[in-house]
């Protein structure tokens, strides 16, 4: 957690409103960004693997229900099925 401290208290608010922006992703291809969450929509999503900056990556096959969030530093996700909004930060 050696980033903790790059957001300020401001920043911090607008990338948790996804004010940064987001990704969609649909497939089940290598995907690579930097995002600060990931949001399930349009039914669950499955998450076959996830990397996070910080070493703190997500178990395998993690299933996020439908408006589930999940808040982490990830570099990179591969999805099982389903689609996930990956919030830019």
């Amino acid at each position: 957690m050696s980033d903790i401290g790059r957001y300020s208290v401001k920043q911090s608010g607008n990338l948790g409103l996804g004010q940064g922006g987001f990704n969609s992703i649909t497939d089940t291809a290598l995907n690579t960004g930097n995002w600060v969450a990931f949001k399930a929509v349009h039914g669950d999503a499955i998450i076959a693997s996830s990397t996070s900056a910080t070493g703190d990556n997500l178990p395998a096959s993690m299933t996020l229900s439908e408006g589930d969030v999940v808040y982490g530093d990830f570099t990179a996700v591969t999805l099982s099925s389903g689609k996930i909004l990956a919030y830019i930060g």
